[in-house]
């Protein structure tokens, strides 16, 4: 699995989380890369359109749009993609070549390198549009021509790094995505359901799943580091 650092950068966050959450990340990889990176601007009102077909349409086109644009400039005329959360999901559906909402991305083309972070690749219970990814793009499905890296983290919920939130939304959200409480993850996605089948995948200690889970999340600076310097190895 190879890292490409050396071309544009862009980044899907998570669920209703800010792009300001990403700032961190961001400074840190562009002074790890010396190249572009960017961050797809999705609003509340649309991420909670997500429930729908149509959510994720429009979620895809701007991130089609950015793709194209930036592939342009690239050297390689390729970009690398980073999903956080549920980001990942829908990056994962960006690079087929489905028929989705009456269109084709077909971002395999354009991309060829995929980051997710803590994202629930392969929960037993999923929406039904996260099933959709899963059940028609099962595993790492064009690694012939993108190189698929999956985080997870582990976060202890007894220890310091956890907050509140975590270790009391943590067992109901690990139920909810592979039927068993009684696991280890991020205090939101359970790790087995974050490593994505035929990726390369990085196991975390200590890694909150985002900054409402605990202080150490994929991308707090220590932890971008700690990623980026594994995927470098």
């Amino acid at each position: 699995m190879k890292l490409y650092l050396h071309q544009p950068i862009i980044i899907l966050g998570g669920f209703l989380i800010d792009r300001a959450t990403y700032k961190e990340m961001i400074e840190h990889i562009k002074s790890r890369s010396n190249n572009k990176v960017v961050i797809v601007p999705v609003n509340k009102l649309e991420w909670l359109s997500t429930n729908w077909s149509f959510g994720w349409k429009l979620i895809l086109d701007k991130v089609e749009k950015i793709v194209k644009d930036l592939s342009e400039e690239s050297i390689t005329k390729k970009v690398t993609l980073i999903g956080h959360s549920s980001g990942g999901m829908i990056l994962r559906l960006f690079l087929s070549d489905l028929l989705f909402s009456n269109k084709i991305y077909n971002g395999k083309d354009y991309v060829n390198c995929l980051i997710t972070l803590g994202s629930p690749n392969q929960a037993k219970r999923a929406t039904y549009l996260r099933n959709y990814v899963s059940s028609k793009l099962p595993g790492s499905f064009y690694r012939k021509n993108v190189s698929y890296i999956s985080v997870a983290g582990e976060l202890d919920l007894r220890g310091p790094i956890a907050t509140k939130t975590s270790r009391r939304l943590s067992k109901t959200s690990y139920r909810a995505l592979n039927g068993n409480d009684d696991t280890i993850g991020d205090g939101l996605v359970p790790r087995d359901c974050a490593l994505l089948i035929g990726s390369k995948t990085i196991v975390m200690k200590e890694t909150a799943h985002g900054k409402s889970f605990g202080k150490d999340w994929y991308g707090s600076k220590n932890k971008v580091e700690e990623w980026l310097n594994r995927l470098i190895e």
